[in-house]
């Protein structure tokens, strides 16, 4: 039997579109058929769409929605301008895959949660590592009772993504040209959340809350409670510490559970390092699950090894995949809207995530007050 191709128009053409999204639509193009792309850059709207062969592009999402003919979007625009094309894609019919994080306020998650039930569609949201087959195999290995645990930890390290070796070919297509009225309402928009949300103006607070916390946090959190969940945990865990340093530029959390078992996760922007690492662990009484995460902008395979026996009989097991995890959560989708398979990040999950991410950076700004 033939597989059901999803018509996708794509929002926004910067940075994961390129790198990520359009060419792996267009590699899975037994899946999805590419109709269009919208940017308010002409621009990237004409050699975007030029080199992905796009049927036709827009000045705004408003335009490509209304536009219809299709049945899906993917939205990769700034976190500021996920919730509105979110709310009308689902009055529109149409399935949602959206960059993480969700939105930047809790207002427009539980807005998008309740869209979400109401229209009957799907919000999956691009939190790519859960789609990775290193960590489907951990998922399956750990035990589903939660009394074993005893501590979760990740820690990421991150250089600076948009610079040569990272993106090959280097001819990535800024959007250079956006209309200065366009930028200034983008800007202002941005501005009136991270206001609303943080509760201050001060723009080092809006930068750790916008990027360390709300996006580049998310991942780990969103592993976390997915691992929580598995094992048998109740969510969600308290936030007992938080801090943030470097500008903005660093941050972590730390969470305990009912039981007193306790997590903590910490990112850091080393911009003057070409490396990239994230280690994810999960120790056990009697085992301890590792993940390896390479660049996700490399295309390399994770490595998920299990540490298992007593002190005679020490094991590993060690396994890697090739299938990339951007490629995996766009076969997930697909399931979603074909089939109409639940979805394993859907909007409740981000809603939850950004709940406790809320939670460590009020927690961290506190602390930043106190010195």
């Amino acid at each position: 039997m033939a597989t059901e191709r999803v018509r996708v128009g794509v929002i926004g053409g910067g940075l994961i579109a390129q790198a990520a999204h359009l060419p792996n639509l267009r590699r899975l193009d037994t899946h999805f058929e590419l109709v269009a792309l919208a940017d308010p850059s002409a621009k990237v709207r004409e050699q975007v769409g030029r080199r992905f062969n796009l049927p036709a592009t827009y000045e705004t999402w408003e335009a490509l929605v209304d536009a219809g003919g299709i049945d899906a979007v993917v939205i990769c625009t700034p976190h500021s301008a996920h919730a509105g094309p979110i709310l009308a894609a689902l009055d529109a019919g149409l399935d949602v895959l959206v960059e993480k994080p969700l939105c930047v306020t809790l207002e427009d998650a539980e807005r998008i949660v309740e869209a979400e039930q109401r229209t009957g569609r799907i919000v999956q949201v691009a939190y790519m590592k859960r789609y990775d087959p290193a960590v489907e195999r951990m998922m399956t290995e750990l035990p589903r009772e939660p009394g074993k645990l005893r501590y979760v930890s990740v820690v990421t390290y991150d250089p600076n993504m948009v610079r040569e070796p990272f993106f090959l070919p280097s001819d990535l297509v800024r959007g250079d040209d956006i209309p200065a009225a366009t930028l200034e309402r983008m800007r202002r928009s941005e501005r009136e959340q991270l206001a609303a949300e943080t509760g201050t103006d001060d723009p080092v607070a809006w930068q750790a809350y916008n990027f360390t916390f709300l996006s580049a946090l998310s991942h780990d959190l969103n592993l976390i409670h997915g691992v929580l969940e598995q094992i048998g945990e109740s969510l969600p865990a308290e936030v007992i510490a938080s801090g943030r340093w470097a500008d903005g530029w660093a941050g972590s959390g730390t969470l305990q559970l009912a039981s007193g078992v306790q997590g903590s996760l910490t990112w850091l922007w080393l911009d003057g390092l070409q490396e990239y690492r994230d280690r994810f662990a999960v120790y056990l009484a009697d085992a301890v699950h590792t993940l390896s995460f390479p660049a996700p902008y490399l295309g390399w395979p994770t490595t998920y090894e299990r540490r298992h026996g007593d002190a005679l009989s020490q094991a590993s097991q060690r396994a890697t995949a090739a299938i990339e995890p951007y490629v995996a959560e766009l076969l997930h989708f697909h399931a979603c809207v074909t089939q109409r398979t639940p979805c394993r990040t859907a909007a409740a999950q981000a809603r939850l995530d950004m709940q406790v991410l809320k939670q460590m950076f009020l927690a961290a700004q506190a602390g930043v007050a106190g010195r």
